[in-house]
């Protein structure tokens, strides 16, 4: 575990942070690693999590009321997203704010009427800062005198409530990969496990700390140095509800994106068509699709 990561990163330089080497060579030793967030971005955090708590207890009318399903923003409910067999979906309702989506939401008027939208904003603007940091670090590892990936309106945030006591079913959501870049994730309570030495493990997470959890993408741009890392939620039975944050970073469309290291397994790779079809296993519209308001 790393206990002297990234500290007041927005104090810190992101094309040469010691903080994010050192995720990084936990990444590239583990498969996955710590990211320990500031004082602010905790307290960000918290405040996103309480005004999810308020959300997410209101009546269905008035949740559904703040969805807008052709761009897969704000609110989606149980059944509407799988990790990887559409006949067992996803226990979990969910709210997501993409920055592509800025405008349409202002458009809808969420603005003032939705504050867990507003609270998503602030957060997702914190937490790429961070992102942006590490994948400059990777950049200057593997590709030097290059600049990271850009990631912004390709990317999204989300909260996931769940109510564990509800369900029978062992795992509230079935093991997977995320087929991003990376994500990364925190939440109030336990439930989440990795498949670390291919065994399924509990992850701990810190109050002051995301884990940072590699996707295929990132398989792709490291040529296998990084491979995905499978997680899934397991049922704990708890009476209180159970609250996740995710970031998902995904590259933008609008670029020329070339592996980092280029080998035999992704010779003939291109990484942006892979990241465009890669939602689909999911039950979502490709990126581009999603942009454009097509898919279901």
């Amino acid at each position: 575990m790393l206990s002297n990561a990234v500290e007041r990163v927005h104090d810190c330089n992101p094309v040469d942070n010691p903080a994010f080497r050192l995720v990084l060579e936990e990444l590239l030793a583990r498969g996955h690693a710590k990211l320990k967030i500031s004082r602010e971005t905790r307290h960000q955090i918290d405040h996103t999590f309480a005004v999810a708590r308020e959300y997410f207890a209101k009546p269905f009318p008035e949740k559904s009321a703040f969805a807008l399903p052709r761009y897969v923003e704000g609110y989606r409910e149980i059944g509407l997203e799988y990790s990887q067999v559409k006949e067992r979906p996803d226990l979990t309702e969910s709210f997501s704010l993409w920055n592509r989506n800025r405008a349409h939401a202002d458009a809808a008027g969420w603005t003032q009427s939705c504050p867990i939208h507003q609270e998503l904003r602030r957060t997702i603007d914190d937490l790429s800062t961070y992102v942006a940091g590490l994948f400059q670090t990777m950049a200057d590892k593997w590709a030097p005198g290059t600049v990271g990936p850009k990631f912004q309106r390709a990317s999204y945030i989300q909260v996931n409530y769940y109510e564990p006591a509800q369900h029978s079913r062992d795992m509230l959501q079935d093991g997977h990969e995320d087929g991003h870049l990376i994500t990364l994730v925190t939440s109030n309570a336990p439930g989440l496990e990795a498949e670390i030495d291919g065994k399924y493990q509990p992850v701990d997470i810190g109050p002051d700390e995301f884990l940072i959890m590699p996707g295929s993408l990132l398989t792709l741009m490291t040529g296998g140095a990084i491979p995905p890392l499978f997680h899934q939620v397991k049922n704990s039975r708890r009476q209180d509800p159970r609250y996740s944050m995710m970031f998902f970073v995904n590259p933008e469309g609008n670029q020329v994106l070339e592996p980092w290291i280029r080998n035999e397994t992704n010779k003939d790779a291109d990484v942006i068509a892979e990241a465009n079809a890669l939602p689909l296993k999911f039950g979502l519209p490709t990126l581009e699709d999603g942009t454009e308001g097509r898919g279901r």
